[in-house]
């Protein structure tokens, strides 16, 4: 899957070099037919993690509460305290990795 994500992303940046002029009809029929096969990726990335190691396992209980604790400090760091996205995703995961490790 990472592979597919690198193509994707290769063939992105080639499109944009060699393509001078986005107005054409065959770059933007590129694009159109790009979008799903991103969404499609991102989708099966998110349901592969939807595993139940990741939230809860007996051992650890606390590390479903964590995992809550840092989505809804990230939503609302961006949402209501307008933070760079980019630079919360880096927050929380270090914060990921202290509290959980």
């Amino acid at each position: 899957m990472t592979f597919l994500l690198l193509i994707l992303t290769f063939l992105l940046i080639a499109i944009f070099h060699l393509g001078k002029d986005m107005e054409t009809s065959t770059l933007q029929s590129i694009f159109i037919g790009i979008r799903p096969a991103i969404v499609g990726l991102v989708a099966a990335a998110v349901i592969v993690s939807l595993k139940d190691d990741n939230f809860y396992t007996p051992e650890r209980p606390w590390h479903f509460y964590i995992s809550i604790f840092l989505f809804l400090a990230t939503l609302i760091g961006v949402k209501v305290m307008k933070i760079n996205p980019i630079r919360m995703i880096l927050y929380s995961a270090f914060a990921g990795l202290v509290l959980l490790y």
